[in-house]
């Protein structure tokens, strides 16, 4: 049968043993993140200085393929043809719409009041959104909630 060492000395050493576990691996960790602060800066700006360079590889080569066509239909034309642009996509304009009726209002609502409540949704949903209505609200009834938590509290089980 084994028996559990009760000794102060030994609870001491288990104790500090846990301590400086604990430490050392919190300092570990520290070093850790210390090395990753100083590496990811360095590697954030290799990578940009290669995204440019293959940038401004791919633009020299682009322009020495338009140069290239450029040379190639150069050298063919005759004096009787003439280069022209080509021709421009025909330019369709947007359909405007149709302005958004007026919102029905509830007789003894201001109009500084129906502007606020126009910005405000303005304001929320965008431009796109349409008002149909504004009507008061029937504050004589209950509060929806408090009816729902009424009918759940109250119905058998």
């Amino acid at each position: 049968m084994l028996a559990a060492d009760r000794s102060a000395m030994f609870t001491a050493t288990v104790v500090i043993a846990g301590i400086s576990i604990v430490v050392g691996v919190l300092l570990l960790l520290i070093f850790i993140f210390y090395l990753f602060g100083k590496i990811v800066p360095v590697i954030e700006k290799k990578s940009k200085a290669s995204e440019e360079k293959k940038a401004k590889r791919k633009a020299a080569r682009a322009a020495k393929k338009a140069a290239k066509k450029a040379a190639r239909s150069g050298g063919n034309i005759t004096e009787t043809e003439t280069v022209s642009a080509p021709a421009a996509p025909p330019v369709q304009k947007a359909p405007v719409p149709a302005p958004a009726p007026a919102p029905v209002v509830q007789s003894g609502i201001s109009g500084e009041v129906v502007a606020a409540i126009t910005a405000a949704v303005v304001a929320t949903e965008g431009s796109g959104a349409v008002i149909r209505s504004i009507k008061k609200k029937n504050v004589g009834g209950r509060n929806p909630w408090s009816a729902a938590a009424t009918s759940d509290n109250t119905r058998p089980f």
